[in-house]
């Protein structure tokens, strides 16, 4: 039998669900390992005799064994390996950690496969906000892997980063980790970015374009760097061309008062920066937007309504469809709701192609609203593409395995 869970990620049947470990040397792979659904089946010999072979099944293509009293199901647990590998990131604590202690992150932020590389498969990017981790998606990826076709046509990524460090450098991350997995896995479906709050300005960075004159206005002389410099990198860039469309949940677009506030002075005293950073932009620290008195800026100044670069990037059309998910906990008047941190105001974008406002808080990402809507728009992308795998149960009817094997 099947264990009580997320409804869609399990299914009763016959077999028993183990988890699988598949230790890779891709350098996106959780710390855990990958870890992969199982179901162990006994299955008849050919010709038949009084034994039977044991076979491990993928659950999620072999529905279902032929057997003497006819087809019967396969048993699913799907919610195992991803409570298993931790995929979703680390505990919860050490987004404080990483917010504060940005120095003890190892190296640049990475994207973290929730499964093996499959190129049939489109990538969902999910990128984490303020004080965060990948582990905050776990409800979500849930969710979202319990609807088949989803699951059939999307292969869940996280960006995992610092978030202490300035926004800039973090979108600058992002896009170069993007580049490191097409560089390694060659060219990619299109993909979907989903970010979350901070999440959400990284990646409006990743379709947007700002251009040398922009960047000049945002830090003089900045555009005269040379080309690899990483403080002209982050302020002068193109908008990807393998990124479909992207959605912000309770994102500020325009900043956040919360982060000009004396609370948020007093955190920013906390925060200590990567020495390899620091020593990398000593000489070109004044180039990055908020730099105060010659010390590089972090996340919080860079999340400030008076931000620079926030502005210069809220100036930007993104070059692909967006989405928008605000919360209102419950207000009526839109115009003047807040979700907690950010206001309806800063969140807004008119160009979106769709926004939805949902009665919850900043952390409202896995509210029965949000992920409706998301799970709409997931749906929406792949019927454009029309290599997305659009029926599931065939697809799997195609994989049942042999007697005996």
């Amino acid at each position: 039998r099947a264990r009580v869970g997320e409804p869609g990620l399990h299914r009763a049947g016959l077999g028993l669900p183990l988890v699988g470990r598949i230790d890779s040397a891709d350098p996106n792979v959780p710390r855990s390992g990958f870890h992969v659904p199982l179901t162990l089946v006994a299955l008849p010999k050919h010709p038949p005799t009084r034994c039977c072979d044991a076979a491990l099944v993928d659950p999620d293509l072999v529905g279902s064994v032929h057997t003497a009293h006819g087809e019967l199901p396969v048993a699913m647990d799907l919610e195992a390996p991803l409570d298993a590998t931790r995929a979703t990131g680390p505990r919860w604590f050490e987004g404080l950690a990483n917010l504060l202690r940005t120095d003890r992150f190892a190296g640049p932020g990475r994207v973290v496969f929730l499964e093996p590389y499959d190129p049939a498969k489109r990538p969902l990017v999910l990128v984490h906000g303020l004080m965060s981790t990948p582990r905050m998606w776990a409800p979500l990826v849930k969710a979202l892997l319990a609807d088949e076709r989803i699951r059939a046509g999307y292969q869940i990524w996280a960006f995992y980063y610092p978030t202490g460090q300035p926004v800039p450098l973090s979108a600058v991350q992002l896009r170069e980790a993007l580049d490191e997995v097409e560089e390694r896995h060659g060219p990619l479906k299109p993909m979907v970015l989903v970010g979350h709050s901070m999440g959400g300005i990284l990646s409006r960075a990743q379709v947007s374009r700002i251009a040398p004159e922009e960047a000049e206005r945002i830090s003089p002389g900045v555009s005269a760097l040379p080309a690899d410099n990483l403080a002209r990198r982050a302020l002068i860039f193109e908008p990807r061309t393998d990124v479909s469309r992207v959605v912000f949940q309770f994102t500020p677009h325009r900043g956040s008062r919360l982060a000009a506030n004396s609370l948020a002075a007093w955190g920013v005293r906390l925060i200590r920066l990567p020495e390899w950073l620091v020593g990398e932009l000593a000489y070109y620290s004044h180039h990055f937007p908020d730099a105060r008195e010659g010390r590089l800026p972090t996340s919080i100044h860079g999340l400030s309504p008076n931000s620079r670069f926030l502005r210069a990037l809220d100036k930007t059309r993104p070059a692909v469809p967006v989405h928008t998910v605000v919360g209102t906990r419950g207000r009526s008047d839109l115009a003047s709701s807040s979700d907690g941190v950010v206001s309806y105001t800063s969140a807004h974008l008119y160009f979106a192609e769709s926004e939805i406002a949902v009665p919850t808080g900043h952390g409202g990402f896995a509210h029965p609203l949000a992920v409706a809507e998301l799970r709409r728009i997931l749906h929406e992308a792949l019927a454009e593409d029309p290599s997305a795998a659009s029926e599931p149960e065939s697809r799997r009817a195609t994989r049942k395995p042999a007697h005996g094997r």
